[in-house]
Order: C-alpha cells, then sequence, then structure tokens
C-alpha cells in the first residue's frame, strides 16, 4: 500500500465516509494540515496531517488557561488516560497559547477503514473528553 498523504486523505475524508457522516474537508492556512468539520458532532474540527510513517489527527480541546488548578488536571489525565481508547492527552501551542489536545496517530500505510476509525473514534473521545472538562471547571471532581 502506497503511504497516505494530504492528496490521499484530503480524497478519502472528503468522500463522506458513513462512519463519520456529512464533513466538510479543508486545508488548513499553512497547507500541510487538513481540517475534517464533523458536522453531526457540532462542527468538530479533526486536524489531521501526514508526515514520514505517521498520520497523525488532533483535536483541540481548551486552552490550558481556562482549566482550574492545571497541576491537579494534569494529574488526572495522566492518570486515566490509558482509559481513553485510541487517543492521547496532549498540550499544544498554537499562536503563541497553550492548549490541551487529544491526539491518535497511525501508519501512514494504514487502510482506509483504519484512518476513517482513528478520526471517529478521536471525535468520539473528544466530546467525552470536552464534557469531563467542564465538568472539571464546574468543580465536579476531587482532586
Amino acid at each position: 500500500m502506497e503511504q497516505w498523504n494530504l492528496a490521499s486523505l484530503t480524497e478519502l475524508f472528503a468522500s463522506d465516509p458513513e462512519e463519520l457522516g456529512d464533513v466538510d474537508v479543508s486545508v488548513v492556512e499553512t497547507g500541510d494540515v487538513i481540517r475534517v468539520t464533523l458536522k453531526e458532532k457540532g462542527d468538530l474540527d479533526v486536524l489531521v496531517t501526514a508526515s514520514g510513517d505517521q498520520v497523525l489527527a488532533s483535536v483541540i480541546l481548551a486552552p490550558a488557561d481556562d482549566i482550574p488548578r492545571r497541576e491537579a488536571f494534569e494529574r488526572m489525565i495522566l492518570s486515566t488516560h490509558k482509559l481513553v481508547p485510541l487517543s492521547t492527552f496532549g498540550i499544544v501551542t498554537v499562536g503563541g497559547k497553550e492548549y490541551y489536545e487529544l491526539f491518535g496517530s497511525l501508519s501512514a500505510r494504514s487502510s482506509a477503514h483504519a484512518m476513517v476509525e482513528e478520526v471517529a473514534v478521536l471525535a468520539v473521545n473528544a466530546v467525552d473528553a470536552a464534557n469531563m472538562i467542564e465538568e472539571w471547571k464546574n468543580g465536579e471532581f476531587d482532586a
């Protein structure tokens, strides 16, 4: 199998795979990332890039500065991240500001089915993570 690149990934996601529902696909300004907007998940944006031997999919969750008790929050997500299938929490800097993200990666030689499944699972996990972050901000977690 050929390695995935941005053109082939764009074509794959623009074909509206059934598992993702209605989507919009666009190239991000930098040109090396595509945005897959999942309309049925509240216009959730999944950023996808192909680099060398891997494809990375990422969802920006929340500005890090918006999270109260950051140290406790980070300890909690690091302690529980194994319970989130196919996804990992991280911190990314965008425009000089830190954000929490949820991401997953696959081999650039993975099947089309695996690529679509990664984005579908990441989307479900991102919605769950966003809800968890809101609960954290509302003080519904002990830390």
